[in-house]
């Protein structure tokens, strides 16, 4: 596992404490956003829970990076996850490092409606 991404995650689990990370993302066939909040896991990836106010709520497992382009920074890193909703979905996606406090997404359910997603610190 790239020790890079075990130290950001590690430093991000104790920053998320304090400071806490915002999530929000949108489903192409759900009217208005859903937000919530990202939980970096403290051995890499990562857990995030999305809710809309239409009572659908969504909850992301972030697999930790396949990809990291720039050796001793997460800037960049790349990696893939699953997103299940109570609406019965489970949706594959793809996220990447923007920044090393930054992260998105996106992926496409069976029915083919897109599902983008970010996520970091306020």
């Amino acid at each position: 596992m790239n020790k890079t991404f075990l130290l950001l995650f590690s430093a991000l689990s104790l920053q998320a404490c304090a400071f806490g990370y915002f999530a929000q993302g949108s489903l192409s066939d759900v009217s208005g956003s859903l937000r919530g909040k990202a939980y970096p896991g403290s051995l890499g990836g990562g857990r995030f829970v999305l809710a809309g106010s239409n009572g659908l709520s969504c909850d992301g497992t972030a697999h930790p990076p396949r990809q990291s382009p720039q050796p001793g920074s997460c800037e960049g890193e790349s990696g893939d996850g699953v997103l299940r909703c109570t609406d019965g979905r489970e949706i594959s996606f793809e996220w990447q490092a923007r920044t090393c406090r930054s992260f998105e997404g996106r992926g496409t359910d069976a029915r083919g409606n897109r599902f983008e997603f970010q996520f970091g610190r306020r």
